[in-house]
């Protein structure tokens, strides 16, 4: 059977994410983010190190015009924060848990009609200690006790230096929620001093690993990481695409 002209306007929810570095305020960086999401059909896009402050307000960034832009910008700072951009034409909510910890960096928003909530992070090793992050996703977890989630974002700790005592604090919390990390691959290679380093720090955390189609590392970067991104089988409305103007028509 023919799919209808409805089932063309529904697909898979699509979360891209990525440490962009900055640059939202540059049409260089924001066509390479409006490219990736048209290229993978992203439904919500998780970004990292937006460094903005509230000097700079939302409406003047270049963002596609069929999403919207959640952000949280590091006080008193222009480095850092985080943010997410998701398709208009999803209904959500914006989630908020009560805690002290300090210098937490996350966005959380819950689907309407489903089960489903969404953190974008980011933490930052100069910023956010590990036990602080970790004490912060306690918090959180006891709260979504029954609930499905998916964390993504840049957590700096190597997923492939199973040996290191960081990896070891976050492996043992993320087992206690049952929490698996999908990521498979290399996301950011940069040299330090004279070596070139290939980690695994941007990853996703989820409890619902079952209704995964599929979690994949990208071709694309910006800066110097990857992005990601993991498609998940509930079925949402395609966000349209931003068509490109033709260089010959700009003048």
């Amino acid at each position: 059977m023919a799919p209808t002209t409805e089932d063309q306007n529904y697909h898979n929810l699509t979360i891209g994410h990525c440490n962009i570095q900055g640059g939202l305020i540059n049409l260089g960086k924001t066509t390479q983010l409006t490219e990736l999401i048209n290229n993978h059909n992203l439904d919500i896009f998780s970004l990292n190190e937006l460094n903005l402050n509230d000097t700079i307000h939302t409406s003047t960034l270049n963002i596609p015009s069929s999403f919207n832009l959640l952000r949280i910008d590091r006080p008193n700072s222009s480095r850092g924060g985080c943010g997410m951009m998701i398709n208009k034409k999803l209904s959500y909510t914006e989630l908020q848990f009560s805690h002290d910890i300090p210098n937490i960096e996350a966005l959380w928003v819950k689907l309407k009609g489903s089960n489903l909530n969404i953190c974008s992070f980011y933490r930052s090793n100069k910023y956010c200690t590990v036990e602080n992050f970790i004490d912060y996703m306690h918090i959180c977890m006891r709260q979504l006790s029954g609930k499905k989630v998916v964390w993504i974002g840049d957590v700096n700790i190597d997923q492939n230096n199973i040996n290191s005592s960081q990896y070891k604090k976050l492996d043992m919390t993320l087992k206690s929620y049952n929490l698996v990390q999908t990521v498979q691959g290399i996301t950011r290679m940069a040299k330090v001093g004279n070596k070139f380093t290939q980690t695994t720090i941007d990853v996703v955390f989820t409890n619902c690993y079952s209704e995964f189609v599929n979690c994949s590392v990208l071709d694309e970067k910006i800066g110097d990481h990857q992005a990601i991104k993991c498609e998940i089988s509930y079925k949402v409305p395609k966000a349209p695409k931003k068509k490109k103007v033709p260089t010959a028509t700009l003048r």
